[in-house]
């Protein structure tokens, strides 16, 4: 194993790394403890990822946390698991911030965190920082179809096994969207997720409305011993084709109004609507689908986490702009050839359907690669006091 990058540190950080499947709600969870820890007196920087650049979710923390100078940076073109290098040396950039807690976010469809990042931080870095207990975070729906298998599951039976494995490596497991839930199907499927991985603490919150944020982040910052279990067994290439059954798209455009300025909100919800359509018409589900419009200093975004889902935006009093960027984040279950040519043609038509026009300034679109992470310990190493 080669050796990492040095570091200088003058007190250990706390790190607290949040994983989770696709449209878990983990930039919203992030970004609201954030806030909290900021509230506590802390200073906080934070690392998102994915797998190609224009990243929806930097764009998204970097607004909710605006006013708060929060340092925000991001690993692409990989899972921190695959670009621990390019990791370390964005944990630096943030360090020179000074930062009480560093969080991250690995990209959605990450496994195997703990020995390909957790372990090696542990063995290179054990003066630099201190582990929170690592999370994962999970939509219900997700629970319900990947998990539980209660609803016709319309993703392959790999992105399940992935899914499973992400909640298997987790000292906590965190069912986002408890605001979409009643009580009592809250417990049930807390109560089911115990049964399924024991010795596990699970948790039920909402990001949306900070219902149990606070018990989450006490348990993050108590000191307990952390950073997951190593998975003893996964196998590399079910967890490549679960990454590779999905057309991953990032997408930066500019628009530009022809006429009257540009209603952001209605021009989101009608984009969104169209995808929605083709990709209905095609039987595709979605892993995620993010698009946010920036201009004049402001973010406005919207997501899809399913085909049923109902697109809302951020602000729906955002109002108009004379010309902005629009980006677009979309994993979907379709070939990368078919997604792009449903999204370009989807943007074309919201354009002029809304009188503006349009010019792509970057697109990328394409299926991950085989996961090859350059630094693998498989053994439970205990977190330094």
């Amino acid at each position: 194993m080669k050796t990492p990058k040095a570091l200088s540190v003058s007190e250990p950080v706390k790190l607290i790394f949040a994983g989770g499947f696709l449209g878990s709600g983990k930039t919203t969870a992030l970004a609201g403890l954030a806030r909290m820890l900021i509230r506590r007196g802390q200073r906080v920087g934070i690392i998102t990822n994915d797998q190609s650049a224009n990243l929806v979710d930097t764009v998204i923390v970097r607004q909710m946390l605006s006013d708060l100078g929060v340092p925000v940076e991001e690993v692409v073109e990989g899972c921190f698991c695959c670009k621990f290098d390019q990791l370390i040396d964005q944990m630096d950039k943030i360090l020179g911030h000074h930062p009480d807690v560093l969080m991250g976010e690995p990209v959605g469809s990450c496994t195997d965190f703990v020995a390909a990042v957790a372990n090696p931080i542990k063995i290179h870095y054990q003066d630099a920082f201190r582990f929170a207990p690592f999370s994962t975070l999970a939509d219900p729906d997700r629970v319900r179809g990947l998990l539980l298998e209660e609803k016709p599951r319309r993703l392959p039976e790999d992105v399940a096994y992935l899914f499973r494995k992400q909640m298997e490596e987790a000292d906590v497991v965190v069912l986002n969207k408890a605001d979409l839930l009643h009580p009592d199907e809250a417990g049930r499927l807390r109560s089911a997720v115990a049964r399924r991985f024991p010795g596990k603490e699970v948790l039920t919150v909402s990001a949306k409305t900070g219902a149990g944020m606070d018990s989450w982040l006490d348990l993050l910052l108590s000191g307990r011993p952390a950073a997951g279990t190593v998975l003893s067994q996964i196998d590399y290439d079910r967890y490549a084709r679960a990454e590779a059954v999905l057309g991953w798209l990032n997408a930066a455009v500019r628009v530009a109004a022809s006429g009257e300025p540009l209603d952001a909100a209605r021009f989101l919800l009608s984009l969104l609507a169209d995808l929605r359509g083709a990709f209905r018409s095609e039987r595709a589900e979605i892993g995620h689908l993010k698009c946010a419009v920036m201009g004049a200093g402001r973010t406005l975004w919207a997501n899809l986490t399913h085909l049923e889902a109902e697109p809302a935006v951020s602000d729906p009093r955002f109002g108009k702009l004379p010309r902005g960027t629009l980006m677009v984040n979309a994993r979907v279950h379709m070939p990368p050839e078919r997604l792009e040519a449903i999204v370009r043609d989807s943007v074309a038509a919201a354009c002029k359907r809304f009188q503006t026009t349009c010019e792509i300034d970057d697109l990328q679109c394409f299926s991950p690669a085989y996961p090859n992470p350059p630094y693998l310990v498989r053994e439970n190493l205990p977190d330094h006091e």
